[in-house]
């Protein structure tokens, strides 16, 4: 799937593996080329035909987000950068939160430190003239999710992330997740919010699509009628969850556990 601009281009890949994982290529006018989470460097490749890449940005360091740099660095000798506490093959630069990454015209590309899928988990904004344009989440937010927190993770400090970093993010922006998890992850806001219409009539339209081939770019404005883990405040939600009277801290951790089990 593209999404071309004057200046600047987006490219994502997917990989038919059983983590449904998403690498993106992302180009400016000025030739420079960085790809986010390469899984292998194969398809990369493919995409990038006779064009050099500049650099590799993981946003942390399972390796299925990172398992593609080596290739890469012997065909190209390009940067890898991660958070400071990431260990990836090859890093070359540590990044720190909204450190820019690549600047030209318009567009700006920088980091972004969201913690509790690891703790040196970082996702990666893209600007346009200095405002929020599409955000890589890696694994810290999904379509319809968030991820988990099962191998360096903490839950309390991922739903400060959610909260306080993806609760404060305009409608229009776009998100472009690590990986592929869009039906399931719908069917679970189904299970706790079984009122969601929206939920089901997105679940609707997927159903006879294959989702090998289909992808969907949703923005802020759609995950916040469909991501449960955005609704915290759902009637729906903490009347099937029985937390009527809990914070939105309980709720989203009652879910977190919930979904550990889905």
């Amino acid at each position: 799937m593209n999404y071309s601009m004057t200046t600047m281009k987006i490219h994502q890949i997917f990989f038919k593996n059983t983590l449904r994982n998403f690498c993106y290529l992302i180009s400016f006018s000025d030739g420079a080329i960085y790809c986010i989470d390469p899984f292998h460097s194969d398809l990369v490749l493919t995409h990038l035909k006779d064009q050099k890449l500049m650099g590799i940005i993981n946003t942390h360091d399972h390796c299925d987000h990172h398992s593609g740099n080596d290739e890469l660095i012997d065909r190209f000798g390009c940067e890898v950068w991660a958070h400071k506490e990431a260990i990836v093959p090859g890093k070359t630069k540590n990044l720190s939160d909204h450190e820019i990454i690549h600047q030209r015209g318009e567009w700006c590309l920088k980091s972004l430190y969201t913690p509790g899928h690891t703790m040196s988990h970082l996702a990666v904004m893209l600007e346009k003239d200095y405002k929020p344009y599409a955000l890589f989440t890696g694994d810290c937010f999904f379509n319809a999710g968030v991820g988990n927190c099962h191998n360096g993770g903490n839950p309390e400090v991922q739903y400060e992330t959610i909260s306080k970093i993806f609760g404060n993010f305009p409608d229009e922006l776009l998100i472009y997740p690590g990986h592929e998890y869009l039906k399931r992850n719908l069917e679970f806001t189904k299970k706790y919010e079984p009122h969601n219409t929206d939920a089901q009539s997105f679940l609707n339209i997927i159903e006879s699509q294959n989702l090998d081939e289909v992808f969907y770019i949703n923005s802020m404005k759609i995950e916040r009628t469909i991501n449960t883990f955005i609704r915290l405040n759902s009637s729906d939600l903490r009347t099937e969850l029985h937390l009527e009277n809990s914070d939105e801290k309980k709720v989203f951790l009652t879910l977190r556990e919930l979904r550990n089990r889905w």
